[in-house]
């Protein structure tokens, strides 16, 4: 896994304990310490980052996801839901497979620097949609 001189893993790392029980929340906090506002819960943050201009729309390619995180953008994977959507901040990794992500998850504990197949189940994660933004 990068260092923590990657600025999104840093911003990640520094809000993990504070928003570790809320994707939005943490989502948000990750995001402003980057310069970058974010606003409501999942499933309204998602509207808004289809309908932004300075958010780049990668749709499902994990792999553009993989390369965004790579090259200096602040990328979130997102999937609507009834009630309650779900976001996670995809980070810099030398993985292929699933990006590496942070998130936190509503009434539980999320996961810090885990694939994202752990966010979503079998027939959820091919639906994510990812969005980039440059730093």
């Amino acid at each position: 896994m990068e260092s923590e001189a990657d600025p999104v893993i840093a911003a990640c790392e520094a809000e993990w304990d504070k928003w570790k029980s809320d994707c939005s929340g943490f989502a948000k906090a990750v995001a402003r310490r980057l310069g970058i506002i974010l606003s409501g819960q999942a499933n309204s943050m998602i509207d808004s980052l289809e309908g932004s201009s300075r958010w780049l729309k990668l749709g499902a390619d994990k792999r553009a996801a993989i390369g965004h995180a790579r090259t200096g953008y602040l990328v979130i994977g997102g999937l609507k839901a009834q009630g309650h959507g779900h976001v996670v901040i995809v980070v810099k990794t030398a993985n292929a497979g699933d990006p590496i992500g942070y998130w936190g998850r509503f009434g539980a504990v999320g996961k810090k620097r885990s694939t994202i197949n752990w966010s979503w189940n079998k027939t959820d994660l091919p639906k994510v949609h990812f969005y980039a933004a440059k730093l």
